[in-house]
Formats: structure tokens, C-alpha cells, sequence
């Protein structure tokens, strides 16, 4: 999360670790020079529309005498300009004031988005950039989660056959993923494919999936190596033997 206005940091409203929502308060900015920018814009725009309505008023003078053939034409003609030249100048006053206003808005840093608070990189007093390039703090999404995991391309049609069952048809069926820990042993979520990647990779001949699941208890960790198992279809009935009972022998 990187401030979008330049200034001191007066306060942070968040702690390392803490879960946040989209909107969320993090800091505030000095806002003093950004309130004195938004009063001079307010102050131009003022003496802007004093000038016009005086322009204006002399305009109509202008107008009438100009019917009773008191005052060229080429004087009413600069009198006119004069009016339009002021109302663009108001113009241009009406957008600084916003420009002053959403700089001043800015001040607010808010969180972008859902996620928990990383370690926090400035603290209080200290004078923060738009171009810093770390920001005041990494705000990362827990839940859901992705999962990006690899398969053989020789598994890729009966991958496709089952995520895509109406052969392009634009339906797209479930296919459930099961994320396990390195060993193998503790399910720590499930879900289901989100993407297939549209392209495989030359090198090691894997193509690359994305599973999203829920993540409420954060067993899910952004970096952690796991392992996917996904589910292509179920079998009813099947008749299950341990590998060890089977024997190989002269006939098979």
C-alpha cells in the first residue's frame, strides 16, 4: 500500500498482523499544506467569478448602447471575449479545487483491499512518497486463497475433458482440488480449478493449474509449498487392494 501524495506521516491506525477490510483506515498525512492549496483554489476561483460578474455587467451596458448605436460593434465584440476568457478562468479555478480536494483526500490512506497486515515500514513523523517503492505496508489476501500447482501434459486432455465437459461449448464443469502439507499427511483445504494455463511450459513439459479455496483458518500461506491432489472422477464399486497383496508371477 503506497501513499498517492507526498507529506509527514502523522498517524497509523493499524497493527502488524492485523486482519483489515477494503477501506480501512491505515494512516494519516499532514494535511495542513494540502488544506492551504485547496483555500488558494478557493480563494481564485472567488476573485475569478468578482471579475466575471463585473465583465458581465458591463457586457449588458454594452449590449443596450450598442442598440442605440452608442458603442461599435468591434467594442461590444472585445467586451464579449472578455466575459468568455473569465468564464474559461472559472473554469480552470473549479477543476483546481478538485484537484486540491482529491489531493487532499489523499491524505487518508485507506487498505485497497481485504488481507492482513505485513511488517509496517514507516512509522509516525517520518515523510513518505507516491514514489516509494515499498510503501507503508503489504496488505496480502488470506481468503480465499490461490493455489498454483503443475501436471504432466500428457494428463492435460483428461484434465480438460472433465473441466470442460460441453467440449467448448462455454460450460465449465467442478473439478475439486485437495491441498495437502509437504508430507502428505494433514488436508489443510479444498477447492476447486479456477484457470488452466494457456500455455505449457516447453522446458519441463508441465502445464500449470490454479485452484481457489477458502482459507478462513489461514492454514493456506502465501509461499507455502504444498501438495495438490486433484480429483478427476469417482468410481463406485471399485475393489480396492493393497499393492502389497498383489504378486507378480510367470503369467502376470
Amino acid at each position: 500500500v503506497r501513499p498517492q501524495v507526498d507529506g509527514r506521516l502523522e498517524q497509523v491506525f493499524f497493527k502488524e498482523g492485523q486482519t483489515l477490510k477494503k477501506g480501512q483506515p491505515l494512516g494519516l498525512i499532514d494535511q495542513r499544506p494540502f488544506f492551504i492549496q485547496l483555500h488558494q483554489a478557493q480563494a481564485s476561483l472567488a476573485r475569478d467569478e468578482a471579475s466575471l460578474k463585473a465583465a458581465q455587467a458591463n457586457l449588458k451596458r454594452s449590449q443596450e448602447l450598442r442598440a442605440q448605436q452608442l458603442v461599435s460593434q468591434q467594442d461590444l465584440d472585445n467586451q464579449q471575449a472578455q466575459v468568455d476568457q473569465l468564464l474559461a478562468v472559472t473554469q480552470v479555478d473549479k477543476v483546481a479545487i478538485e484537484s486540491a480536494q482529491l489531493n487532499l483526500d489523499y491524505t487518508r490512506i485507506n487498505a485497497t483491499q481485504d488481507g492482513v497486515a505485513g511488517f509496517r515500514l514507516v512509522d509516525p513523523g517520518n515523510l513518505v512518497r507516491a514514489s516509494d517503492p515499498n510503501g507503508i505496508v503489504s496488505l496480502t489476501q488470506l481468503d480465499p486463497i490461490s493455489v498454483v500447482f503443475s501436471l504432466p501434459q500428457d494428463a492435460l486432455p483428461r484434465v480438460l475433458k472433465q473441466l470442460y465437459p460441453g467440449h467448448g461449448d462455454g460450460g465449465v464443469g467442478d473439478l475439486e482440488v485437495e491441498v495437502l502439507s509437504r508430507d502428505g499427511l494433514t488436508l489443510l483445504g479444498k477447492g476447486k480449478v479456477s484457470l488452466v494455463d494457456t500455455q505449457i511450459v516447453s522446458t519441463t513439459a508441465m502445464a500449470r493449474l490454479k485452484a481457489e479455496l477458502a482459507n478462513p483458518q489461514h492454514q493456506l500461506w502465501p509461499g507455502q509449498l504444498v501438495k495438490a491432489r486433484l480429483t478427476l472422477e469417482t468410481r463406485q464399486g471399485a475393489i480396492v487392494l493393497a499393492s502389497a497383496a498383489v504378486q507378480q508371477g510367470p503369467q502376470g
